[in-house]
């Protein structure tokens, strides 16, 4: 019996359908569609104990109501694309970016086979003005609409961020970047090489590679040439164990530099 109850608990019936089961349900109230009168059929469900309740109508199929429906489809679409927004904001996506698709077939791929490939990462590399920061924010928003916890920040950002925890709990700092599911550092190479910045860039990025979790990097520079400009300040060692966990666990996609992206290029050149 309490099976049956659950069952039904979960389950909408209409006045014809529960009077064909010979179920004991109250007399409904009369309903009518607001657009153009018609009456409609009482839908209603078991709930608690075994009490059956009324709980709305079918919907017309009058005009008026069709239109209505559409536009509530309509609000809710544009809802649900306003939280995404600003989830995608929360988790670092520039606002500038926030309609960017991904429309490279080596990112394309790497979405597809990220499930079947894990802790496997990016190397998004290319010279200024090729998409860099536009493609890494559509794979963050990929996988937040995904509901993979994601961080997408500068590396100058994340080690602000970073120093900024040393008030309170520094580990906790490192652990907010080393322990999310996906973390994709833009700009790699722009930071400062002193020993602080390298030991903490070590420690994210070596953390995240014993973990299997995913980093995605862009960078101006290919791996070998971050090495060395890592290695500027004299930090060689902790330059070459980051950019080989890098290598090891990143697939390389190169974006060539775009053209027409400059709002005063079709001025300079017809000047």
């Amino acid at each position: 019996m309490g099976d049956e109850i659950k069952r039904r608990g979960s389950e909408l019936l209409t006045y014809s359908e529960a009077k064909a089961r010979k179920m004991d349900v109250p007399e409904p109230d009369p309903v009518s569609c607001e657009w153009c009168g018609s009456p409609l059929e009482p839908i209603g469900m078991t709930g608690f104990r075994g009490a059956f309740h009324w709980i709305g109508a079918e919907p017309c199929g009058c005009e008026g109501a069709a239109r209505e429906r559409e536009e509530q489809r309509r609000r809710e679409e544009l809802e649900e694309k306003s939280r995404l927004r600003e989830a995608f904001v929360r988790c670092g996506v520039k606002r500038r970016f926030l309609d960017a698709t991904v429309c490279h077939a080596g990112l394309s791929a790497y979405l597809d086979g990220f499930s079947d490939s894990p802790g496997v990462g990016l190397y998004i590399c290319g010279p200024s003005r090729a998409g860099k920061t536009y493609a890494a924010s559509a794979i963050a928003m990929a996988f937040c609409a995904s509901g993979y916890r994601t961080i997408m920040t500068t590396s100058l950002s994340m080690l602000d961020a970073v120093k900024a925890s040393f008030d309170g709990d520094a580990k906790h700092g490192i652990a907010r970047f080393a322990s999310c599911d996906v973390l994709i550092i833009d700009d790699i190479g722009k930071e400062n090489a002193n020993s602080w910045v390298m030991t903490t860039l070590f420690q994210i990025v070596n953390e995240r590679y014993e973990a299997m979790r995913p980093t995605i990097v862009t960078s101006q520079y290919l791996p070998d040439e971050l090495m060395r400009r890592m290695s500027r300040n004299g930090e060689k060692e902790s330059a070459i164990a980051i950019t080989e966990r890098l290598k090891e666990t990143c697939r390389l996609v190169r974006l060539p530099r775009r053209t027409n992206v400059n709002l005063m290029e079709d001025v300079l050149r017809d000047a």
